[in-house]
């Protein structure tokens, strides 16, 4: 690793970039009180002028997220809008723009109707409670933190027996809350599609959500962005695929920072070539 990426601060690329994009769980907050540094780093952006947006795979609308951020310190006057891809994935099954939002229609069992039952817009489809009943999967996540793949095997194989499609609102796979890890929805996703399901994801690491994060900020030129996050697999792929530059957060879902800070730099390496992401900066924390 290049020692000219790793960064002792966001400061040291403020002047670079127009606009930056954060993620959420892991690299600004562990889903219950935010990192130290990270308010200090958001207000330095803001002093400097700089725009700045959220980009989360929660399966949330961008108002919970919004709440949430209130919640631990960071308020409106921090950012310039929220995407979610539980935002993206109601509007897209709002609108139907998408042709292959067509195939989501009919009688829709949901994953997580009790944790996540903002997903699915309201009044629009027939919810049914047992998957064989279903025309479809919307997979926001398990409906509990604690579920395991275990507790939902059953039911994703009858769902890929009957060839239902899965709509799925998280991308990511697994995520911290405080120190224990949880699966999210994209655990259930990448079980499904090797039971020889179809899956459909919305979220980091694919394109449109990065071209909502251009509209929001107003930044047309995607070289003139940053995605920072703790993901290779969502944050730091989407970004390369989108053209944006992209800051990995070493200390977040990968582990590659220990406690002083120090950053693992030949697994960083190794595992950027598994996953053909690569970071272009990284810091051990957010931090200004």
């Amino acid at each position: 690793m290049h020692r000219q990426r790793v960064l002792s601060g966001i400061r040291a690329i403020a002047e670079q970039y127009d606009g930056y994009v954060f993620d959420v769980w892991g690299t600004v907050y562990d889903g219950d009180q935010v990192f130290p540094g990270v308010i200090e780093a958001l207000h330095a952006l803001r002093h400097l002028g700089k725009k700045v947006a959220f980009l989360s795979n929660s399966p949330q609308l961008p108002s919970v997220v919004a709440t949430r951020l209130a919640r631990i310190g960071i308020d409106g006057s921090c950012y310039d809008g929220i995407v979610t891809s539980g935002g993206e994935t109601n509007s897209q099954l709002s609108g139907m723009s998408d042709p292959e939002m067509e195939r989501f229609s009919g009688r829709v069992y949901q994953t997580g109707p009790d944790r996540f039952p903002d997903t699915l817009p309201k009044d629009t489809f027939q919810e049914v409670a047992r998957i064989d009943e279903a025309d479809w999967i919307l997979n926001a996540g398990p409906n509990s933190p604690p579920e395991t793949l275990a507790d939902y095997e059953e039911r994703l194989r009858i769902g890929a027996a009957r060839g239902l499609p899965m709509l799925c609102a998280n991308p990511d796979r697994t995520v911290f809350q405080g120190a224990e890890r949880h699966i999210c929805a994209g655990a259930l996703a990448e079980r499904y599609a090797a039971l020889g399901g179809h899956v459909h994801p919305i979220g980091k690491p694919f394109q449109a959500v990065f071209d909502r994060c251009r509209e929001v900020l107003k930044i047309a030129n995607s070289a003139r962005l940053v995605m920072i996050g703790d993901n290779l697999e969502t944050d730091i792929l989407g970004a390369n695929r989108a053209g944006f530059a992209a800051l990995l957060i070493a200390s977040g879902v990968h582990e590659l920072a220990d406690a002083s800070g120090a950053v693992d730099a030949p697994r960083l390496n190794s595992l950027e070539e598994q996953l053909g992401a690569r970071a272009d900066y990284v810091l051990a924390t957010l931090v200004a």
